[in-house]
């Protein structure tokens, strides 16, 4: 309790109660100021002595406020009963029923707006809820965050709370600020129903939010949401719906988080794809969605199938007839996509193999047995996995790259073997002339390159990487490669027209290499137009390791070439054959 002094020149206000109380304000008695400070004597100015009596009465009047504020005081450490809002968020259904039977306010809101009904529906309490609306609570009343009670319902999910405030006069919509429907809310969780009980009470199947304009059907199918697709496509929604396509000015802002912005112009199907939904898929098939559909960038749900490692429903799109030779903006096609993946990017993004049945190889396959194109070649940088720490390396993979100079630059035998079978013209290079003869011999490849051979960056270090690389050279060899072809530029990470394959197993010092290469054929005495050799690329004269500022020597390989050249009559280090 406060403690009230006297003076006898003023009065001075309780110490230690806030000034905004009960107790304060009883206290004023007319001072000046909700609470007084002491007043000296002399500012009140002279006065006449007052009569005993009235000093009598005077601490009279002042004794009965004391008594009062303690009275007050006293009061006001008796605990009051709960107020309604306070014991529906607390869940107290037995002191929320007796409330509502002693027919308190039901509608009273608390500071933000929240009234008893919207707690009781968010503890899905539905005694509570039903003897609310009963009473007459507001199903319409929102709060200051836009939550009306059908929006705590559409995330609860309870189908019969959902009915009970619809048969009081809720809105079946009830939109928030974005435009987000009820039936938007529920189709994400795979509540059917719930949604049916929406629907039931005509919810628009095909309402868009005004954010991304994005339906009900797009909002189950990016969930994995089989169930929830195949009522909402029986109950008449827009199978090839399409979201709000973003026209970005630029991709890349000057601040430091690098991303891709979304381009949106995404169908339920393409979403399905990405997620790897094959129940989503099929249903919204079935359901007469258009199959190469593509987004704003030519990507069809094909290609976010195989780049999302969704092999099993990649086959189920074959087999349902979708075009293995659309391709994207970038140039990909579903087969480049399908051997890009198989052998897995290790890049700033996580990627792991697929889960699936299906195998990435399998899917090469069928799409050459579905007349994929082995040739189509790339018309500029293939897009990062990560655009923040891939880029500065992959440089190989942009224009003319080809789906069997991808393969031939992680030794994938299995999609080199599949490709040449199916007609790929085992010496199309890239536009700097690298051609996958090179590309196996590790010529324009370099360790911090996502997609390379091994585990994980820095690639090519593995102990089985020389054996691997003559394993994928055999097969190109052996399939009409030219050993002795040059690049013809220094672009695309050719770095120097006038190059063969022997400079890129002499720049990675894998002698093995070098002698296999050598045994089929190719020439050590040849020279790129300012004269450096492959000796010189062994001895790290031709270009760095890493993003290009690491330099390694490797003396074995350089003295290995020499040694060979020596032992060939046709070869001369010191009569070069320039390009």
């Amino acid at each position: 309790m406060g403690v009230v002094s006297f003076q006898r020149g003023a009065f001075v206000c309780a110490e230690g109660l806030p000034r905004d109380t009960p107790e304060i304000a009883s206290l004023r008695l007319g001072c000046a100021h909700p609470c007084a400070q002491t007043v000296p004597r002399e500012a009140l100015g002279t006065h006449e002595r007052a009569s005993p009596e009235r000093l009598i009465v005077r601490w009279k009047i002042l004794f009965a406020a004391v008594v009062a504020a303690m009275g007050l005081i006293s009061a006001s450490g008796v605990q009051a009963a709960p107020s309604l809002v306070e014991a529906a968020r607390a869940n107290d259904t037995t002191t929320a029923l007796a409330a509502i039977a002693d027919k308190v306010d039901v509608n009273a809101k608390s500071a933000d707006g929240t009234t008893a009904l919207h707690w009781a529906i968010y503890h899905d309490n539905a005694a509570v809820v039903q003897r609310l609306i009963k009473a007459g609570a507001n199903v319409k009343a929102a709060n200051e965050f836009g939550s009306t009670p059908m929006a705590e319902a559409a995330v609860v999910g309870d189908a019969a709370v959902i009915d009970a405030l619809l048969g009081a006069g809720a809105d079946v919509e009830s939109p928030g600020a974005d435009g987000q429907t009820m039936l938007m809310v529920v189709a994400r969780s795979g509540n059917v129903a719930a949604a049916e009980t929406l629907l039931k009470h005509g919810a628009n199947v095909n309402a868009r939010e005004t954010w991304r304009e994005q339906t009900a059907l797009m909002w189950a199918a990016a969930q994995n949401q089989a169930g929830m697709v195949k009522l909402l496509v029986k109950r008449g929604a827009e199978v090839d719906a399409r979201s709000a396509v973003n026209q970005w000015p630029r991709q890349v802002t000057g601040e430091p988080r690098r991303m891709y912005r979304p381009f949106g112009g995404l169908t339920p199907l393409l979403f399905a794809a990405r997620e790897g939904c094959l129940e989503c898929a099929r249903a919204l098939v079935e359901g007469g969605a258009k199959l190469d559909l593509p987004d704003p960038k030519g990507v069809t749900a094909l290609f976010l199938a195989i780049d999302n490692f969704h092999f099993d429903l990649a086959k189920y799109l074959i087999e349902k007839g979708a075009n293995p030779n659309k391709w994207d903006w970038w140039g990909r096609t579903p087969l480049y996509s399908a051997v890009d993946v198989d052998t897995v990017p290790h890049g700033g993004r996580p990627d792991l193999p697929s889960p699936d049945a299906t195998t990435s190889l399998e899917i090469i396959d069928r799409l050459l047995e579905a007349g994929a194109w082995p040739n189509v070649q790339l018309k500029m940088l293939q897009p990062f996995r990560n655009i923040g720490d891939d880029r500065g390396c992959d440089s190989m993979l942009t224009t003319g790259m080809t789906p069997l100079l991808r393969a031939a630059k992680t030794f994938d035998a299995g999609a080199i073997a599949l490709l040449l079978k199916h007609g790929a013209d085992v010496d199309l290079p890239n536009e700097g002339g690298i051609t996958p003869l090179m590309a196996a011999a590790g010529y324009g490849s370099v360790e911090c390159d996502p997609r390379g051979y091994g585990p994980g960056i820095p690639h090519y270090q593995t102990p089985d990487t020389q054996a691997k690389s003559i394993e994928a050279l055999k097969l190109l060899l052996d399939g009409g490669a030219s050993v002795n072809k040059r690049t013809i530029s220094a672009r695309a990470a050719a770095r120097s027209p006038g190059r063969t394959a022997l400079y890129g197993a002499a720049f990675w010092g894998w002698s093995d290499v070098v002698d296999y290469l050598v045994t089929r054929g190719a020439k050590i005495d040849v020279a790129d137009p300012t004269g450096l050799t492959p000796v010189d690329a062994a001895m790290g004269r031709a270009g760095g390791h890493g993003r290009g500022s690491t330099i390694e020597v490797y003396q074995d390989t350089a003295t290995r070439l020499e040694e060979l050249c020596s032992q060939r009559p046709d070869c001369n280090l010191a009569k070069l054959k320039r390009l």
